[in-house]
C-alpha cells in the first residue's frame, strides 16, 4: 500500500501529544479519522491536526472502508470491545496497555486478529527505547553470566492521575497504579529476560498517597521460569524512587546492568570495571524517540504483513500477571500466573 490509513480513538495525552506526533506527517501514513465518546474534546484533537472525520459512534467507525489501521488510546473498559470490532471490520490495530481488563479478553481480541487475519500489537513502549533494548543486548551476551534477579520500576514520581478521572475509577479502569503502571515493569522486564514467562506474585498494593478508589502503591515480588527472581515497584504521586521510570537492573552471577543510568559492571581481563555506554541525550524520560520506533514497527507489520512484537500474546502476560498480583494482595498468598 502507498500509505497506510489510520484511524485513531482517544483525544488523551497518549493519542494527542504522543501517538498523533508519530502519525502526523508521517510519509507512510494519512490519517484520515479519529474517534471519541466526547464531542468536544475529539472536535479539538481534529482540529489542532487537520483529521477530515470524527466519529462518536465506533460501530459506524468500524464500518468506515477508508481506513486501514486503528490506534486505540481509550479507557481501558473499552479496549477489549473496541479492538474487536475493529479487527472484525477488517482493520490493524495498535491498542494501548494494558491489553483488557481479563485474560478472556485477550484471547478474544486475538483470536479475532487471526480471524481476520489482521494485526494486532499491544502499546508496551519501553521495548522501544534505546536503552532498556541496550540492557536487554547485554543480557543476551552472556557478559552477566547466570542471571538470578532483575528489578523494574515504573512510578509516577509526584504526579499521577487527577481525583475523579477514569484512571482511578474501577469500572472503566480496571485496577489502579498496578494495571497502569506495573504492567509495563512486567512486560520490560520479560523483553529484558528473553520472554521468559512469570510463574508465581506474592503482591501488595495499597492506597498511600491519595483516597482515590483505587491503588496508587504496589510492590511486587515475581518468579520466573529459570529460577529468576524478579521485583517490580509500581506507583502514582510517590515522592521518592530509586530512579526514573522505566528503570531495571540485571544481575548475574559474574556482573550486573542497569538502565538510568545504563551501566554495565564486570570483570573485564581479572578487573572489575564499569562501563558507561553513550546514550543519545533524552529530552524527556518517557522520550518521543521510543513512540516513533513503537509507530513503524506498527507501520512495518502492517505493510509488510508480519506478525508484531509486542503482540496480543505479550499483552494477555502481562495483564495476567497484574490479575495474579491483585490476587495475591488480597488473599496475602502466593499465586500462580497462568495465561495459556
Amino acid at each position: 500500500m502507498d500509505k497506510v490509513r489510520v484511524g485513531v480513538l482517544g483525544t488523551g495525552i497518549i493519542v494527542r501529544d504522543y501517538h498523533m506526533l508519530t502519525l502526523h506527517n508521517n510519509p507512510r501514513v494519512k490519517v484520515v479519522a479519529a474517534g471519541n465518546l466526547h464531542a468536544d474534546s475529539l472536535q479539538r484533537m481534529a482540529s489542532r491536526y487537520g483529521i477530515p472525520k470524527v466519529y462518536t459512534d465506533f460501530g459506524e467507525m468500524a464500518r468506515d472502508p477508508d481506513i486501514d489501521a486503528v490506534v486505540i488510546g481509550l479507557p481501558n473498559y473499552l479496549h477489549a470491545p473496541v479492538t474487536i470490532a475493529m479487527l472484525e471490520a477488517g482493520k490493524h490495530v495498535l491498542c494501548e496497555k494494558p491489553m483488557a481488563l481479563s485474560v478472556a479478553d485477550c484471547k478474544a481480541m486475538m483470536a479475532a486478529a487471526e480471524k481476520a487475519n489482521r494485526r494486532l500489537m499491544i502499546g508496551h513502549m519501553w521495548r522501544f527505547d534505546h536503552e532498556v533494548t541496550w540492557l536487554k543486548n547485554v543480557v543476551a551476551s552472556g557478559v552477566l553470566g547466570d542471571v538470578f534477579k532483575a528489578k523494574a520500576h515504573s512510578i509516577w514520581l509526584y504526579e499521577g492521575p487527577p481525583a475523579g478521572s477514569w484512571f482511578v475509577t474501577r469500572e472503566f479502569a480496571g485496577g489502579g497504579a498496578a494495571a497502569d503502571m506495573a504492567v509495563h515493569a512486567i512486560d520490560t522486564l520479560r523483553y529484558l529476560l528473553g520472554e521468559a514467562r512469570p510463574r508465581k506474585v506474592f503482591a501488595t498494593v495499597g492506597k498511600v498517597f491519595r483516597d482515590n478508589e483505587l491503588d496508587d502503591t504496589a510492590n511486587l515480588m515475581l518468579e520466573f521460569e529459570g529460577g529468576v527472581t524478579a521485583f517490580v515497584e509500581a506507583g502514582w504521586y510517590h515522592l521518592y524512587a530509586d530512579g526514573l521510570e522505566g528503570y531495571a537492573q540485571v544481575y548475574g552471577n559474574k556482573g550486573y546492568a542497569s538502565t538510568f543510568p545504563s551501566e554495565l559492571h564486570t570483570h573485564s581481563e581479572g578487573v572489575w570495571s564499569v562501563t558507561k555506554p553513550v546514550m543519545p541525550a533524552r529530552k524527556q524520560q518517557c522520550d518521543m524517540p521510543m513512540y516513533f520506533r513503537q509507530m513503524e514497527h506498527f507501520l512495518d507489520c502492517v505493510i509488510n504483513d508480519q506478525p508484531p512484537v509486542p503482540g496480543g500474546n505479550e499483552g494477555m502476560w502481562a495483564v495476567s500477571t497484574v490479575l495474579a498480583a491483585y490476587e495475591s494482595a488480597r488473599t496475602g498468598q502466593v499465586v500462580e500466573i497462568g495465561a495459556d
